[in-house]
């Protein structure tokens, strides 16, 4: 154990320095400054200037001295070298491993910033289970973010060469939440120049900030303040709905979910009814909405027919939505 280690280390030079203060002072009648002064110096092997032994039980109290303090001295050097070559090999095999890992990802999340709203948002995607790599240019962010495990370049996010480096171009979405508005908009400009198909989730400070983001490119944009605040009073206003939403989205304990399931060409479920997919009675699962292209079919009714490309919103278990999820996908 390095700490228990280093402890032995502090410990041995406090006894070395009470030792020979207390034999400095017994056998050569030194004051406790100049037994202080003299026994660094011995353990330190810096050579002797003003103050010396000059007694013979002080001078075999000094061989002594030197051997145990210089031994202690060389084994507290080694072991500190030893805690920061292995620090930064581990660094840099860590590094090369993450490396590998981001270049190998495919229909991934990048995540521009991991300041305040950045962090939960890595939060939130850990808990779904995405894959995703962030992006972030602050040193000592960059450092905790290797620290935690979590995928991450070092860089500036709105640099054509480090949006590619994250793998812009296999990525599936853009998660852009720096704290300056104009530092979203350059983001939102570069990811959908390089990659005009890519999917971008845009923070907003600013209400005037979100038309240019929109003209950018952005598919959605979001108000943290503004959704905090919303929240709030739903909290005061809807305490029981905002429980409610509060389980289903962040509570890990109950594995119920919200999942967007899309029926695909070629799916059992097409042609056939919500009642008798078997989506409720079977999977005690609720169809919430259907989009279909560009309608919202809210709480649709118990004879709706499911069709190709339908995007269903269903609560429910999650065991339960992995197979229905299974049931949208596959083949007749």
């Amino acid at each position: 154990m390095p700490l228990e280690r280093l402890k032995f280390i502090l410990l041995s030079f406090i006894i070395i320095l009470v030792v020979g203060v207390t034999g400095y002072v017994a056998l050569e009648h030194m004051t406790i400054l100049d037994a202080v002064y003299l026994t660094v110096v011995t353990v330190a092997t810096v050579g002797y200037g003003d103050v010396v032994p000059v007694t013979i039980a002080g001078r075999i109290f000094t061989i002594f001295l030197v051997i145990t303090g210089v031994g202690m001295t060389y084994y507290a050097l080694s072991f500190l070298i030893g805690i920061v070559v292995e620090g930064q090999v581990k660094n840099v095999l860590g590094r090369r491993g993450m490396q590998r890992q981001i270049a190998a990802m495919t229909n991934h999340i990048i995540v521009c910033g991991a300041g305040r709203v950045g962090d939960n948002v890595i939060e939130r995607l850990q808990y779904e289970r995405e894959t995703f790599v962030v992006i972030e240019n602050d040193a000592a962010i960059y450092a905790e973010l290797l620290e935690r495990k979590v995928p991450v370049i070092q860089g500036d996010a709105t640099l054509d060469e480090v949006l590619l480096a994250a793998g812009l171009k296999v990525a599936k979405g853009v998660i852009t939440t720096l704290s300056h508005d104009a530092d979203n908009v350059y983001v939102t400009l570069t990811a959908k120049s390089l990659s005009p198909g890519i999917t971008i989730v845009a923070r907003a400070e600013r209400f005037e900030a979100e038309e240019k983001l929109r003209r950018a490119g952005a598919d959605t944009v979001i108000f943290p303040s503004v959704m905090g605040g919303r929240q709030m009073v739903a909290a005061m206003t809807k305490p029981v709905i905002m429980d409610f939403v509060e389980n289903v989205f962040y509570n890990q304990e109950l594995h119920l979910d919200i999942a967007e399931i899309t029926v695909l060409s070629g799916s059992t479920l097409i042609g056939k009814s919500l009642a008798a997919s078997g989506i409720k009675s079977k999977h005690n699962s609720i169809v919430v909405a259907i989009k279909r292209q560009a309608e919202m079919i809210t709480n649709p009714d118990a004879g709706e027919v499911l069709l190709a490309g339908d995007v269903m919103v269903v609560l429910g278990h999650r065991s339960a939505l992995a197979d229905i999820i299974s049931m949208a996908t596959a083949a007749k």
